[in-house]
């Protein structure tokens, strides 16, 4: 992608493959994110075009009924 932006997120509340799946695909239901959640390291690691903020990452994975504790 041209213009991406990398992040960490580091989410609260993942405990199983099944938690994990929920966030990865509620950050990817946002147009021009990609995403690849690991469970164990209860991380994130997004390529966000640019336009997309933090608060609609933040927002998406608190839709999925996890927490954000932070967005590097």
């Amino acid at each position: 992608m041209k213009n991406v932006n990398k992040k960490v997120i580091k989410v609260e509340g993942m405990v199983c493959s099944h938690c994990s799946s929920r966030v990865e695909k509620a950050l990817k239901s946002i147009k021009g994110v990609k995403a690849k959640v690991n469970l164990d390291e209860k991380c994130a690691y997004v390529e966000a075009k640019d336009g997309v903020t933090d608060q609609q990452l933040i927002d998406a994975v608190v839709e999925a009924g996890f927490e954000v504790a932070s967005i590097e």
